[in-house]
């Protein structure tokens, strides 16, 4: 895995994509270590997805930088477009994922489906506060 960060430092988002990257850094290793433990893959498929809702707010985050920073309205509205088209395919591809973290779970032996959805529901509404805009 390259050992790189996927944030920096004067982004309002670096210590969660800082939190999200090391999470799933961590889970793949564990994967590696512990090839056909059930348990192991369902912490890096959710740690992927992870990574993916913190990237998808992420790229919202800098859509809304991008009029400021660019001069030219019409480039700006293309590329606040195609980062809002990023966005979305980041966020499809996170829900996406929910079934089959679901038939982890139950294959995992957990089944408190009250308490998995209660968790993914508070990481969601931590994770999406409101951008503002200029």
């Amino acid at each position: 895995m390259p050992e790189t960060s996927l944030s920096s430092d004067s982004s309002p988002f670096a210590e969660v994509m800082e939190r999200a990257e090391e999470g799933f850094r961590r889970a793949c290793t564990a994967l590696a270590r512990h090839s056909g433990d059930v348990h192991s893959l369902r912490a890096a498929v959710r740690s992927a997805a992870r990574l993916t809702k913190t990237l998808a707010i992420t790229v919202d985050s800098i859509a809304g930088h991008a009029p400021r920073s660019v001069g030219q309205s019409e480039v700006a509205a293309d590329l606040v477009a195609d980062l809002k088209a990023l966005r979305n395919c980041l966020a499809t591809g996170a829900a996406v994922i929910d079934p089959a973290l679901d038939d982890l779970q139950h294959l995992s032996g957990r089944h408190d489906a009250d308490a998995e959805f209660a968790r993914r529901y508070q990481e969601w509404a931590s994770a999406t506060e409101p951008v503002r805009r200029p």
